[in-house]
């Protein structure tokens, strides 16, 4: 019974996102018809589940089409509710946010925003190359303790979709910036990430646009690096020398992956990794990475089965072992993937295309 007046506590919080009430309405008798839902994802079963009859079908399709909401207001009253959450995780009383995309397997050859993905993955049961949709994912941490869970704010299909904003990129004259699945994501966090927070990407996200984007809106960035990254020392220029030319902003630049060569010189501390405590090597070192003007942490580690990481940080405040910990924190998304996939079925639907004429079957 606290469960179901949860859930409808929920669901109330939500009203705001729809400007009729039918519209509302049907909103919340699908939300319980995918909880008490046992059978194949589909609407269908959404309606078995709460005893209609199957003369509500074409109403409860019609749901998906109607014009009294759009799915980013949805998300963003969604995310309002989650941010005054009493249970929210966080690190120096800021909230943790975790962002990643995920490749879906869509053959469907009619279907829209299908294209040719590239999976790069050392488990030999997927394939390199599949057919799918790309979504961006941003969840927040939430839990009390040592526990907590990635809560899914909101996916968005990136890839395969051109909006407005991106069609008019290709005109000639435009100065905008280019739009990519990276840029799509810094855009994501800024969106629905309080500011303040902390953001934890995967190292396919550490980039100069990711960086700018998340200054802008005062957000931190935790993220990987890659080992042949190459940062550059502060420049301290000597003012009774000027040579000819533009002033020099950049100091002597530095392999990151030399650094290692003092790892017996590392202190070591103890980290709550992936569930269990470990003692890992680590030094950190502030350099300018995307900014002449900006400083950013580097964290050289080293875990306990030898493997080498660095990582990033544009909080210099936080430790090397806070940020070890916080980063340790971004496999919480991929369980929220697996339970979504397979406990969920989240990814078990069909897109079809407008102009498809109905009755129409594919041999």
């Amino acid at each position: 019974m606290q469960l179901c007046q949860r859930l409808e506590q929920i669901l109330e919080n939500l009203r705001p996102a729809f400007s009729r009430e039918a519209t509302y309405q049907w909103f919340i008798l699908l939300a319980w018809g995918v909880v008490l839902n046992s059978q194949p994802s589909a609407i269908t079963s959404y309606v078995n589940a709460l005893g209609l009859t199957e003369s509500y079908y074409h109403q409860a399709l019609h749901w998906f089409e109607s014009k009294a909401f759009n799915v980013k207001g949805l998300t963003l009253g969604w995310s309002k509710w989650v941010s005054q959450h009493e249970n929210l995780y966080r690190i120096k009383e800021k909230r943790v946010y975790v962002g990643d995309g995920i490749k879906v397997g869509k053959e469907g050859r009619k279907m829209p925003g299908v294209k040719r993905l590239h999976q790069e993955s050392g488990n030999v049961a997927k394939p390199e190359w599949i057919r799918g949709h790309y979504f961006n994912a941003l969840s927040v941490l939430v839990g009390a303790g040592k526990a907590c869970f990635a809560l899914p704010l909101v996916l968005r299909l990136d890839d395969g979709i051109k909006s407005k904003a991106t069609a008019k990129e290709g005109k000639k004259g435009s100065k905008k910036e280019k739009t990519t699945l990276v840029t799509k994501m810094g855009e994501l966090c800024t969106t629905y990430a309080e500011a303040g927070s902390y953001v934890i990407l995967d190292a396919y996200f550490a980039c100069g646009a990711v960086l700018k984007s998340f200054r802008q809106n005062a957000l931190h960035l935790i993220t990987r690096v890659r080992c042949s990254t190459v940062a550059y020392a502060p420049f301290s220029s000597v003012p009774t020398l000027r040579g000819k030319g533009r002033p020099r902003l950049w100091g002597s630049s530095i392999k990151l992956e030399s650094l290692f060569a003092l790892v017996e010189d590392f202190p070591t501390a103890k980290v709550w990794l992936y569930g269990q405590q470990v003692s890992v090597s680590y030094q950190c070192f502030e350099f300018h990475w995307d900014s002449p003007h900006q400083l950013v942490k580097f964290v050289l580690t080293q875990l306990p089965n030898g493997q080498r990481l660095i990582l990033l940080s544009t909080d210099l405040c936080l430790t090397g072992p806070e940020i070890i910990a916080a980063y340790g924190l971004r496999f919480k998304i991929e369980v929220t993937f697996r339970q979504l996939i397979h406990l969920l079925g989240g990814f078990a639907y069909r897109f079809w295309l407008k102009a498809l004429p109905t009755g129409v079957t594919f041999s």
